[in-house]
């Protein structure tokens, strides 16, 4: 049921709704609207750290790491709300609630959607900020 849901929320995200909620992100644009380059750079900073969080995901889960499967998914889900990325947000929160019940039967799916909404979060950053938004490492 959990992985349906997050199909179902996934879907959502990416065919019939903004992958960053616009309010969100206008409020850092605001914020930053003296020195421009700074959205830029915390972007390109939250890019870095996400490209990270998910490959640490992959090794909890190689590994069968319920607590820290439970942790990473819990800081990604956290930064991605910081910038807006309200449907990869709600994919973590299915991923930490699986570490935080011990329950990874169905976390390699779920993982798969949080990659594909990362990479739509990188392809609205882009369309927004331009490509030096993105990290120089491969993406997600």
């Amino acid at each position: 049921m959990i992985a349906l849901h997050g199909v179902a929320i996934l879907r959502r995200v990416i065919v019939g709704e903004r992958v960053i909620a616009e309010e969100i992100f206008d409020r850092l644009r605001q914020a930053t609207a003296a020195n421009p380059s700074l959205l830029v750079e915390l972007c390109r900073d939250y890019l870095t750290e996400a490209r990270s969080t998910v490959s640490q995901l992959r090794n909890a889960l190689a590994e069968q790491k319920a607590a820290e499967l439970r942790e990473r998914a819990h800081y990604l889900k956290g930064s991605s709300m910081m910038i807006g990325a309200q449907g990869l947000s709600q994919c973590c929160a299915t991923l930490e609630q699986m570490g935080h019940d011990s329950d990874l039967a169905g976390a390699a799916g779920e993982l798969e959607r949080v990659i594909t909404a990362l990479k739509a979060v990188e392809a609205e950053l882009t369309r927004a900020l331009g490509p030096v938004v993105l990290p120089e490492d491969s993406a997600a």
